[in-house]
C-alpha cells in the first residue's frame, strides 16, 4: 500500500521551503532594493533620498553628461586593478554634488569639466613623472553626497572604512567644493579618522586649518577646520587681490557692499568679512543687504527693487558683491532695470572659481548698454590660453597642465577650461598624488602608505618638494593656515580692454 502520509509530509516541506524562499526573496529584494534602483549591488552606490549616492571606481554613471569620463575612470581603475601584487596601489577619492535636483550649489557642466580634471591628474600621476615617481600608483574613486549634501554621512563613513583597507588603503579625499556648513560637518568626520584633504573650491576663511599647522582648529571666535589644505585662495586672499587692483586705479573709489544675510552661507559670510576688513579705506555707504537664495534655491522676482534703488540713490562707482553668481545675475537686471547704470559708470566686484559669462552674449550686452563693468578675483583668466607661455601673468605649470587636459580628457576642448573647475580639480588631485609619492622616501620599498603617513607630508610640500600645478607652484607650510602660497590670483574685467594679454603684475598668494 502507498505511504499517503509520507507524500504529504514531503509536499508540506517542500511547500513550506517554497514559501520561506519566497519570504527571502522578498526580503532580500526591499533589503537590497535601493542597491537595485542604483545599477545593482556591488557598485558601491544606492537610493537615498531619491538619489543614488555613494563611492564608486567609475562604473555607476551619476550623470548623462559624465558618460565619457566615468568610463575612461573606470578603465585606468581597472588597468592599476591588473598590476602584479608587488605594485603598491592607493586610492584617491573625489568628494562632491554628482546629481542633481531642480535647484543645487552645483551644475552638471562644473562637476565634468572637475572629473575631467581628476582623471588628468591621476593620468599624468600614473604614466608620467610630473608628479615624481609614479608609484604607488593611484585609483580615483567617486564619492556623490546628494544634491544638497544631505546624505553626506554614509557615503564619508565609506570613505572611512576604505582607509582601513591594509592592500588598497583610501589615502586623501579631493574635491569638497560648496562653502557651506555640511562640508565643514563632513570634513571634521575625515579629521576624526586622521584622513588629509585636499580641497579644490573651498574659498570660505575657516574651511582649512589654522595658523598653528594641520592639526589647528583655530580660536573660539575664529574656528578652522584641522586636516584641510587648499588649492584655490581664501577670500580674504582673493579681496587682497581685488584691493591691489583698487589701488592701481587713477580715480578714488566710492564703495558700498551689497550683501547676501541668508544663513548659513560659509562662502558669503566671509567674503563679506574680507570686504570690510581689507577694502575699509573704499567703502563710503552703507551696506545694502537682501535674503538671496540659499544654496540651491532659484532666485526670487523683484529681489533688488528696493536694493538697486538705493544703490543708485547712494552715488557710488563701485559695489562690492557678497552673494552667488545666481543672485549677482539678478541684480545686473536690476539695475539696467532701474536704469542706474546707464546714469554714470558703474563696477561690480566679486569673486568667482571662474566665469563662462564671456560667451553669454545678453549679458554681456547689458553691461555694454549700461555702462557697468564686472571686475572679478578669480582661480583663472582664459588668457592664460592666449598669452606667452613665459610671460610672468601666466602660471608657470599652466602650459604642461592645459596639454595634458587637451591630451586626456574625452572629447576635450580649450572652452573646457573657462569655468575653472578642470584646473582646480586636477591642482588637488596633483597636490595628494605628491603628497603620497613622497611616503616612498621611508624606506620600505614597494609598502602602500597610510593615511597618517601622506597626511603628514602635507606640511612637507614645499622647498624640493613644491608642485608645479596649473595654478601656480603651489607650497604649503604649517604656519600658512591652509593657504597655497604660489597660487596665482588673476583679476578679470568684463568687457575685457584686451582679450589676449591678462592684466601684469597679478597678486600671487605669499609675494610681498
Amino acid at each position: 500500500m502507498a505511504d499517503t502520509g509520507g507524500k504529504d509530509w514531503k509536499r508540506a516541506l517542500l511547500l513550506g521551503s517554497a514559501a520561506a524562499l519566497a519570504v527571502a526573496l522578498v526580503v532580500t529584494t526591499v533589503a537590497l532594493w535601493d542597491r537595485f534602483t542604483c545599477g545593482g549591488p556591488g557598485n558601491g552606490v544606492r537610493e537615498t533620498g531619491g538619489q543614488c549616492v555613494g563611492v564608486t571606481d567609475g562604473s555607476h554613471v551619476f550623470h548623462e553628461d559624465f558618460t565619457d569620463v566615468q568610463e575612461l575612470i573606470r578603465q585606468e581603475n581597472e588597468r592599476v586593478d591588473a598590476l602584479s601584487d608587488s605594485t603598491p596601489v592607493v586610492r584617491i577619492a573625489f568628494l562632491g554634488i554628482l546629481t542633481f535636483d531642480r535647484v543645487s550649489p552645483m551644475d552638471p557642466e562644473r562637476m565634468r569639466r572637475s572629473l575631467e580634471g581628476a582623471y588628468t591628474a591621476v593620468m599624468r600621476a600614473n604614466h608620467t613623472r610630473d608628479f615624481a615617481d609614479p608609484t604607488p600608483q593611484i585609483q580615483l574613486v567617486l564619492a556623490n553626497i546628494g544634491s544638497q549634501q544631505r546624505q553626506w554621512e554614509p557615503v564619508v563613513d565609506e570613505l572611512v572604512a576604505m582607509s582601513r583597507d591594509e592592500d588598497r588603503p583610501l589615502v586623501a579625499v579631493t574635491g569638497m567644493g560648496v562653502s557651506i556648513q555640511s562640508t565643514r560637518e563632513a570634513a571634521a568626520r575625515l579629521n576624526e579618522n586622521n584622513i588629509p584633504m585636499v580641497s579644490s573650491a573651498l574659498t570660505a576663511d575657516g574651511l582649512a586649518h589654522g595658523p598653528g599647522g594641520l592639526d589647528d582648529a583655530g580660536a573660539e571666535g575664529e574656528p578652522a577646520l584641522p586636516g584641510v589644505i587648499r588649492v584655490l585662495p581664501s577670500n580674504t586672499e582673493y579681496v587682497r587681490a581685488l584691493d591691489a587692483y583698487l589701488d592701481g586705479l587713477s580715480e578714488p573709489v566710492r564703495a558700498l557692499i551689497v550683501h547676501d544675510r541668508t544663513e548659513p552661507d560659509l562662502f558669503v559670510s566671509t567674503l563679506y568679512e574680507a570686504y570690510q576688513e581689507q577694502l575699509h579705506d573704499h567703502i563710503d555707504g552703507s551696506t545694502q543687504q537682501y535674503d538671496g537664495t540659499t544654496v540651491g534655491d532659484a532666485p526670487v522676482s523683484g529681489l533688488f527693487h528696493d536694493v538697486t534703488q538705493n544703490v543708485c540713490g547712494a552715488g557710488v562707482d563701485t559695489i562690492l558683491f557678497a552673494g552667488r553668481s545666481p543672485d549677482l545675475d539678478e541684480f545686473l537686471a536690476a539695475l539696467a532695470s532701474n536704469r542706474c547704470g546707464g546714469s554714470r559708470p558703474l563696477r561690480i566686484l566679486f569673486v568667482a572659481t571662474g566665469l563662462s559669462v564671456l560667451g553669454d552674449e545678453e549679458t554681456m550686452a547689458l553691461l555694454a548698454e549700461n555702462d557697468i563693468s564686472l571686475v572679478y578675483a578669480s582661480g583663472t583668466d582664459t588668457r592664460w590660453e592666449t598669452a606667452d607661455p613665459a610671460s610672468d601673468a601666466v602660471p608657470p605649470g599652466y602650459p604642461d597642465f592645459r596639454d595634458a587636459y587637451l591630451e586626456y580628457a574625452p572629447a576635450a576642448r580649450v572652452d573646457g577650461l573657462s569655468n575653472g573647475y578642470a584646473l582646480v580639480t586636477h591642482d588637488a588631485v596633483a597636490v595628494a598624488a605628491h603628497a603620497v609619492r613622497m611616503t616612498n622616501g621611508l624606506g620600505a620599498e614597494g609598502s602602500t602608505p597610510t593615511p597618517a603617513e601622506v597626511r603628514a607630508r602635507l606640511m612637507l610640500l614645499n622647498s624640493a618638494h613644491d608642485v608645479r600645478a596649473g595654478g601656480g607652484t603651489l607650497t604649503y607650510s604649517p604656519e600658512g593656515a591652509g593657504e597655497a602660497t604660489g597660487r596665482y590670483v588673476p583679476i578679470v574685467e568684463l568687457p575685457m580692454a584686451d582679450a589676449e594679454e591678462p592684466l601684469p603684475d597679478p597678486h600671487v598668494v605669499g609675494d610681498g
